[in-house]
């Protein structure tokens, strides 16, 4: 009988921490940003022949393109709009704070998420809400036409 109360004990205790492990997701910051492309890198797949690096810091003398317009819904959805500017090619999307990565130690204030695209691609996604930085890197597979690993940094800001 005593081993028995020991293991009822045991058990609840286990099952008490878990409950206390699983604590609720944070809550996003309240915010909306536009963000525009500060630079962009490709290169190739390392198994493939071409090495070679292409870089694009964006043209400082236009006016530069919003690329997506980010904003948070009810503390706990990140809206991603995709050219707001551009109806044509407009796409809107959300993500739960739930299917994100995130790290709001101390020092950060960071999200992050996959995506699955067309032909293998896999694009992951990163938001540092203090510094206000965007990036998404497009990893296309090796037998793709597109193969290799392209990065977009963007530097955001809050709307006027």
């Amino acid at each position: 009988m005593l081993k028995a109360l020991g293991l009822g004990l045991l058990l609840a205790a286990a099952i008490s921490s878990n409950s206390r492990a699983q604590r609720s997701p944070d809550t996003l910051p309240d915010v909306t940003l536009d963000c525009y492309q500060s630079f962009a890198t490709k290169t190739p797949l390392p198994e493939l022949a071409s090495k070679d690096v292409s870089l694009d810091a964006g043209n400082l003398e236009q006016e530069p393109v919003t690329r997506y317009r980010l904003q948070v819904i009810k503390e706990t959805i990140l809206k991603i709009i995709k050219d707001p500017n551009r109806p044509a090619f407009r796409t809107e999307n959300g993500k739960s704070v739930w299917e994100m990565a995130r790290d709001f130690t101390n020092r950060h204030q960071i999200v992050g998420w996959r995506e699955e695209l067309p032909g293998g691609t896999v694009r992951l996604f990163t938001l540092d809400f203090a510094d206000h930085l965007f990036t998404t890197l497009d990893i296309s597979p090796a037998r793709s036409a597109t193969a290799g690993v392209e990065l977009h940094v963007m530097k955001c800001i809050k709307p006027t």
